[in-house]
């Protein structure tokens, strides 16, 4: 009997009973593994399509788009683009021969950040609470392995920068929109914005709001500067100005505090950039004087916001008392972590206000992996900055004199001015920074390719605004 032939039928029966036994749980999600496979076949020839789509997909999706819920898991936009580009991936895999696993610089460090959650839910406080943190783990390694396994030239890198761009001008635009259509007034969700003057954008946390625009701002203006034509160079330079002008409508200082330092790391990193970076900042401070002193609408309330907070940022308990209680759980399990998960169960015992407040999560994720991992989980986060910086490094020798030298300084930055925000604010899982750092990643993987024998050179830099 010839096995071969009787494989294939084999394999669409078991895929039949494994939609059918999922139609019997949710009828929705066979339909959308059905249409994310006919989706998954049209994207073979343009697979860097999909990652565009999923990074759009990631930005745009929010708490208050999620289609339904499995378990403690909530499915919105992003999950099921993300299930289409896995498909992509896989059937590009089989009929190409493509390697579905690559190899990056932080891949073994954040492979260890998941097993040892693994190991923890040994003695974690809920199973349930705990294995969905390994699960979100989970989503964030299969995006990148498609992040990485799709962009593989710089010009893949060029069209997941566009699409970034496209998304957050977009989210920018629909936010505008929705106000004045009474569309997307979100204030009443969140404490934060309930009095009025902090924009939620699509229904999101207004500090998330800010960080998910952040991440572009400096690249979206470095990109303009190699651009040849006029058109680009000056619409990229406007749609800088305008993603900046949307997230300060949040008025979170953790958006305009890492714009600032990502800013700033830039400056320092190269004289073009410096010269620009003044003449930027020089325009958006009188600006933002202007806004703020004449109250033009969301922009000059959220001005006001974080330059009168400045002084009371860390003067509240919210932030002590969740960093007590960090501490606190650390040295109760004698520096191993309460595993992953369990972080509000275990809060009563250290703040009862708090524990019935709003503000239940560590604030920072320093002070995050201090409770969950321990001394292990802690080391292994200075472990994966310490490999982040070492390739950004490289990243940068790589590119040195070719037009991807402005994101190989650009990128970090912002990941930078995140890092520096996050020891206040923020979770490990946060989005979109892991997105972030899979497109730098291609770019440093792509730029040390161009630099090894027969690889593909990155054109040389041949900027001409002075």
């Amino acid at each position: 009997m010839n096995l071969g032939r009787l494989a294939v039928p084999a394999v669409v029966l078991g895929v039949q009973v494994l939609l059918l036994a999922l139609f019997v749980v949710d009828w929705r999600v066979p339909v959308v593994l059905t249409a994310g496979f006919l989706i998954g076949v049209v994207l073979l020839d343009r697979p860097v399509w999909a990652v565009g789509g999923m990074l759009a997909a990631r930005l745009l999706s929010t708490g208050t788009t999620s289609f339904f819920t499995i378990g403690k898991i909530s499915i919105g936009l992003f999950e099921p683009v993300l299930l289409v580009a896995l498909i992509a991936l896989g059937l590009r895999a089989v009929f190409s021969g493509m390697p579905l696993w690559r190899s990056w610089p932080w891949q073994p460090v954040f492979l260890a950040l998941m097993g040892w959650s693994v190991i923890g839910l040994a003695w974690c406080t809920k199973m349930s609470d705990g294995a969905k943190e390994i699960v979100t783990l989970g989503v964030i390694l299969g995006t990148a392995t498609v992040i990485l396994a799709f962009l593989r030239t710089w010009e893949d890198v060029k069209v997941a920068i566009w699409a970034w761009i496209a998304a957050c001008v977009s989210i920018g635009i629909l936010a505008i929109f929705g106000d004045a259509l009474g569309l997307t007034d979100y204030g009443s969700q969140w404490q934060a914005s309930a009095s009025g003057g902090r924009e939620t954008g699509l229904g999101q946390q207004p500090n998330w709001f800010a960080m998910n625009l952040m991440f572009v701002v400096h690249t979206c203006a470095a990109f303009a500067l190699v651009q040849k034509r006029p058109i680009l160079r000056w619409g990229l330079l406007l749609a800088t100005l305008f993603v900046f002008f949307s997230m300060m409508t949040s008025g979170s200082r953790g958006g305009a505090y890492s714009i600032v330092i990502g800013g700033m790391l830039v400056a320092l990193g190269q004289p073009l950039f410096r010269k620009w970076f003044l003449r930027l900042g020089v325009a958006g401070t009188i600006f933002f004087g202007l806004a703020a002193a004449g109250d033009l609408g969301d922009i000059g309330k959220g001005l006001n916001r974080i330059s009168s907070n400045i002084d009371v940022l860390f003067t509240r308990d919210i932030r002590g008392l969740n960093w007590a209680a960090c501490i606190g759980m650390f040295n109760d399990s004698n520096g191993l972590g309460i595993g992953p998960g369990g972080y509000i169960d275990n809060l009563q015992k250290y703040s009862d206000w708090l524990y019935h407040s709003v503000y239940r999560y560590p604030h920072g994720i320093f002070w995050g992996q201090l409770a969950h991992g321990g001394v292990v989980g802690v080391l292994l986060l200075v472990a994966l900055v310490v490999v982040i910086s070492r390739m950004t490094m490289q990243t940068i020798r790589d590119t040195k004199g070719t037009e991807a030298e402005v994101l190989a300084w650009a990128m970090p930055a912002s990941m930078a001015g995140y890092f520096a925000w996050s020891f206040v604010e923020f979770s490990l899982d946060e989005k979109p920074f892991w997105e972030w750092l899979a497109v730098y990643t291609a770019l440093h993987l792509v730029a040390r390719r161009s630099r090894e024998p027969g690889g593909t050179p990155i054109p040389a830099w041949t900027f001409s605004l002075k």
